[in-house]
């Protein structure tokens, strides 16, 4: 079995095969700053309904730890459809904020 040394493999490479490689990482880069993004924006809306569930002015009849459970979970779910559906802004000022460190490969 024949062992290929890193520089080698560098040259046999070439520069075009390198840059395809590095462009191919920033691509994936930005599309998980986006899905990131997205998740956040997402978690900010959750927020945002499970504040405003919990600003009652008169304890349900039915108010039970499961109920309870069961509004968190459905407030998630509402979040997630929501942020998928329709764009706040946030996600996309989260991507435009910090593009230009995945573009770049920053950490």
């Amino acid at each position: 079995m024949t062992t290929i040394s890193a520089s080698a493999l560098k040259l046999a490479v070439g520069p075009a095969a390198q840059a395809d490689a590095l462009q191919a990482r920033q691509s994936s880069g930005q599309q998980q700053l986006s899905e990131v993004a997205e998740q956040f924006e997402a978690l900010f809306v959750q927020s945002i309904l499970s504040s405003a569930r919990s600003a009652q002015l008169a304890d349900p009849l039915l108010n039970s730890g499961g109920l309870k459970t069961f509004n968190s979970m459905l407030d998630q779910e509402y979040a997630t459809a929501l942020s998928k559906r329709e764009s706040l802004g946030i996600a996309d000022a989260l991507v435009r904020q910090f593009e230009h460190r995945v573009s770049n490969g920053d950490d």
